[in-house]
């Protein structure tokens, strides 16, 4: 089945789409939590991976590796008195995204899989997104905060996801959407709608990618 990407912006409803997705088609999801936890079942220091990655309000990093085998290879990258340039980070991380791809029903969030897989065959990429309003109140809501908190996590989360694509992928613009197949508003559809298009798109690219029969 297709891959997909997901590019969500904070309170867009993001994760809740991405659990049903995982749920209806059984995908894998691969984001950031997952990656940490390969790190740390392959000894990696995951504080430290951590903190560069926090820094990447700056300049963009992420660690991963091709799975736990390709932490083990590269390990010394990430050793507590090792140094990540960001070449070896951006490789570290293409080869994570790629190999999970290869394997197929994975749903990545964030992390760039929408540019790193931009050109991979029978992968859906999609936006979703709801005007600034609306993603502070269900902040707002969700967090228990109030709303001027809201907001400014809201642009907070904004500026962090900007500058990480900026950085990783030669100033490239996250919200332009020449990087997706699907954009969606999420303060005009809902999540189980939202997945239900969704789903369809990629049964639709299944549906393209078989072979004709002869």
């Amino acid at each position: 089945m297709a891959v997909i990407t997901i590019s969500r912006e904070l309170g867009s409803q993001g994760d809740q789409i991405a659990e049903l997705l995982c749920e209806r088609l059984g995908y894998c999801r691969v984001d950031k939590s997952l990656l940490m936890q390969i790190a740390e079942e392959a000894g990696i220091n995951v504080e430290a991976v951590l903190a560069l990655e926090k820094g990447f309000t700056k300049r963009a990093r992420l660690v991963s590796g091709e799975m736990t085998s390709l932490y083990r290879k590269q390990r010394s990258a990430f050793e507590k008195q090792g140094a990540i340039d960001d070449l070896t980070y951006a490789d570290v991380l293409r080869n994570t995204l790629e190999d999970y791809a290869k394997q197929g029903e994975a749903l990545i969030v964030g992390r760039g899989g929408q540019m790193i897989l931009r050109d991979w065959p029978n992968t859906l990429h999609v936006r979703l997104f709801a005007p600034e309003e609306i993603r502070v109140q269900r902040i707002a809501d969700r967090e228990g905060v109030s709303q001027p908190r809201a907001a400014q996590l809201v642009k907070q989360s904004d500026e962090q996801k900007r500058q990480y694509i900026r950085g990783m992928f030669k100033n490239a613009d996250w919200r332009s959407l020449r990087y997706y197949s699907l954009a969606i508003d999420t303060s005009k559809v809902p999540p189980e709608a939202a997945a239900e298009i969704i789903m369809l798109a990629v049964r639709a690219m299944d549906a393209e990618s078989e072979p004709v029969a002869s």
